[in-house]
C-alpha cells in the first residue's frame, strides 16, 4: 500500500490527466458527430502538443506538488492546487513552452494559488508578530539546511505565508532575488526585507524549539 508522504513526493503519476485537458480544452474533442470529427480531425501537430506536454509535467510535476504541499501542508490541497496550475499551464502552453525557464512561470501561478487559497483560511490573513529584534539566535542559522522535520515544517507553517514562499523558493528550490520577486510580484527590496525578517522569525522559532 502506497502511503500519503509517498504519493506527495510524486510516486504516483496523474494517470490519465494529460489527455483529459487535452479533451475539455482542444476543438477537435468536442466533436459530436462525424461531420464534426471530420471539420476538427486530430492532426499530428495536436498529438505533438499533447505529447510535449505530458513529457513537461512529467519534467516539473514533482518540485510544484511539492512546493504546494510545504505551503498548505495538506495532501489533497496540494493535489487540488497542482492540477489547477498544470491545466493554466496547458491553456498556455504555447506561449510558455518557449520560454528559456518555464518553471519559473509554473512556481509563480502555484504560488499565486497558494497565497490565495490560504487566505481564505481562518487566521491565515492574520499578521505574524515583528521579530524580536534584541534576541540573538543561539543555534546555527537552521534555514540554509531545511532538513526535512517535523519541526522546520512546523516553523514554516507558522511563518506568514509569503515570507514562507520566499523562503522556500530561495532555499530549497534555489531560485535567485529577482525571480522570487517577480514570482512574488513585489520589489527587490521588498523582497530583501520579506527574506530577512522570514529568516529572523525562523531562526528565533527554532532556537525556542531547541532550548525547550
Amino acid at each position: 500500500m502506497v502511503t500519503a508522504s509517498q504519493r506527495i513526493r510524486g510516486v504516483i503519476l496523474w494517470e490519465g490527466v494529460y489527455h483529459w485537458f487535452a479533451q475539455i480544452h482542444s476543438p477537435f474533442s468536442r466533436a459530436s458527430s462525424s461531420d464534426d470529427a471530420d471539420a476538427h480531425p486530430t492532426s499530428d501537430a495536436q498529438l505533438a502538443d499533447i505529447n510535449l506536454f505530458e513529457a513537461f509535467v512529467h519534467q516539473h510535476e514533482r518540485q510544484i506538488l511539492n512546493f504546494l504541499w510545504r505551503m498548505t501542508a495538506d495532501e489533497q490541497t496540494a493535489f487540488d492546487l497542482s492540477q489547477e496550475t498544470f491545466l493554466r499551464a496547458w491553456q498556455h502552453f504555447t506561449t510558455i513552452r518557449a520560454y528559456e525557464r518555464p518553471r519559473a512561470w509554473l512556481f509563480r501561478v502555484a504560488t499565486n494559488l497558494a497565497l490565495s487559497h490560504l487566505r481564505r483560511q481562518p487566521g491565515a490573513s492574520a499578521d505574524i508578530s515583528m521579530v524580536d529584534e534584541d534576541e540573538s539566535a543561539t543555534v546555527s542559522d537552521p534555514i540554509v539546511h531545511f532538513v526535512e522535520s517535523d519541526l522546520v515544517r512546523q516553523i514554516l507553517l507558522a511563518l506568514a505565508p509569503r515570507r514562507r514562499a520566499a523562503l522556500i523558493l530561495c532555499e530549497v528550490y534555489g531560485f535567485t532575488a529577482e525571480e522570487v520577486a517577480q514570482v512574488l510580484g513585489i520589489t527587490r527590496s521588498a523582497l530583501k526585507m520579506t527574506l530577512s525578517r522570514g529568516r529572523e522569525q525562523f531562526r528565533q522559532m527554532y532556537a525556542k524549539e531547541m532550548r525547550s
